[in-house]
């Protein structure tokens, strides 16, 4: 009888024994599991105007470089600005509410983001500027762009280069204040400083917009002034001038120079239009901006600044810069 209870016991503790070893080894598996699950990560992006042309190619390539991270359990969330600072800050403040990870900013006002940007900070969350740096850059990691100043080198020189150093030319700003406006009117002044034969007879800004590029063209030559050429800080603006001169009838007879090389400009260059753009490589900056992002999100180190050249582009190389955008 004992010798029976003996067995019962050993079955029942051997039966015991296996199911705590079933648990644990589950146990292990389900951790082992949880350890190869990477934390969740999350970027915002606030830009200044999903209808502008660039941006629409900045925020492709983004979207080309958020879908590549999908495997490091990094999202990505897009913000538009509509060119309202008090509307991007209200962003920004959501974004900080939501405890992302990292904050990649095109500035609608660089000036006007300083205070969002130091919010940001305080709350201990990175902050990447792309093409347009802050007025408080020092304290973002990283900025990732093109140098504005060179772009409207580029395009002053090849101006004065198609006027032969001589000339009436009128000038379409983008929005006063914005980072871009100053630097690209101060890369023509670096240029039209050397050529005392080209004036610069009326300026006015067209807000970065094709119909108030349009606008402001109709208005000048409405007013009868002489002018050669027209240079516009991006190519919406350039675009809008070129209908408007189309339009008076004076195609051919007064030289267009826009920046961007967005495909539209593109065409307009190749049909002999618009005399030439220069490229600014949208989806590379977008592409490189979350990249970096996703560096930093994972506490890797990154450059200060990341410069993605301008380059100007002519009739003769106008397929070449097509092909960037297939």
């Amino acid at each position: 009888m004992k010798a029976k209870r003996v067995w019962v016991l050993l079955v029942v503790l051997l039966f015991t024994v296996s199911l705590v070893s079933g648990c644990g080894s589950g146990d292990s598996k389900q951790s082992a599991k949880a350890d190869t699950v990477k934390p969740k990560k999350t970027i915002g992006v606030l830009l200044c105007d999903f209808s502008d042309q660039f941006q629409t190619y900045m925020l492709d390539g983004m979207k080309q470089a958020a879908e590549k991270l999908k495997g490091d359990n990094i999202d990505v969330v897009y913000m538009d600005a509509k060119y309202d600072s008090s509307k991007q800050m209200s962003q920004m403040e959501n974004l900080i509410a939501q405890k992302v990870d990292v904050i990649v900013v095109m500035p609608v006002d660089s000036e006007a983001a300083k205070p969002m940007v130091a919010e940001a900070v305080k709350a201990k969350i990175p902050v990447i500027s792309v093409n347009r740096p802050l007025a408080n850059q020092d304290q973002a990691v990283s900025y990732v762009g093109s140098d504005s100043v060179y772009s409207g080198e580029l395009e002053a020189q090849k101006m004065a280069d198609l006027l032969g150093g001589k000339g009436d030319i009128v000038v379409l700003e983008g929005t006063y204040g914005h980072q871009p406006q100053i630097e690209r009117k101060q890369g023509y002044d670096n240029i039209l400083k050397k050529y005392p034969g080209i004036k610069v007879v009326a300026s006015q800004t067209g807000e970065w917009y094709r119909d108030k590029g349009m606008k402001v063209m109709e208005n000048w030559l409405q007013s009868n002034m002489h002018i050669d050429g027209v240079l516009a800080e991006n190519d919406e603006m350039a675009l809008g001038a070129l209908k408007a001169i189309e339009d008076a009838g004076m195609l051919g007879k007064i030289k267009v120079g826009g920046i961007d090389a967005t495909p539209e400009a593109l065409k307009y260059v190749k049909e002999g239009k618009l005399d030439f753009t220069v490229f600014q490589d949208a989806k590379g900056q977008g592409r490189t901006a979350i990249e970096v992002a996703a560096k930093v999100a994972k506490g890797e180190k990154v450059d200060k600044k990341i410069i993605i050249p301008y380059e100007l582009v002519p009739k003769e190389k106008v397929d070449e810069y097509l092909a960037k955008y297939k």
